[in-house]
């Protein structure tokens, strides 16, 4: 059913969310995937100094559309229907997100994302489904 994978977008491009975040797309790497960067603020910051929970789990939503998307053909769309984040350590410094689709059908993927910080240390995980948004 999945094509070739479509010329590669970078999604801050298009999304002021991941723009207002400084989510950056890191190209595709060598197992075909598409990371995104995102560097710590002190405006992201809890009360102890980490990465709130919530820019993680931006993070990790932003990595799985990333992935469904690239599973589809061009200019198709999808948008987030559930997603459930575990947290494992604290974030800080730089986060590298990651996603990979489990599985694309015709209305809706699964995929799951993980976080790791700059010392590649596990931070966060998820899974979501994505519903697929055909190309008007």
């Amino acid at each position: 059913m999945m094509s070739a994978k479509p010329p590669f977008e970078d999604p801050a491009a298009t999304r002021p969310y991941y723009r207002l975040l400084g989510i950056k797309a890191l190209g595709q790497d060598e197992n075909g995937n598409y990371p995104l960067e995102l560097a710590s603020q002190p405006k992201f910051e809890n009360s102890r100094g980490e990465i709130h929970g919530g820019v993680v789990a931006s993070l990790l939503d932003a990595a799985i559309g990333v992935a469904v998307r690239a599973s589809y053909p061009f200019k198709t769309g999808a948008t987030t229907a559930s997603i459930t984040v575990n947290y494992v350590s604290p974030g800080r410094v730089k986060l590298i997100a990651t996603g990979h689709v489990l599985r694309a059908g015709g209305s809706l993927a699964s995929a799951e994302a993980k976080v790791v910080d700059d010392s590649g240390q596990l931070v966060a995980h998820a899974v979501g489904t994505m519903k697929i948004l055909k190309p008007r």
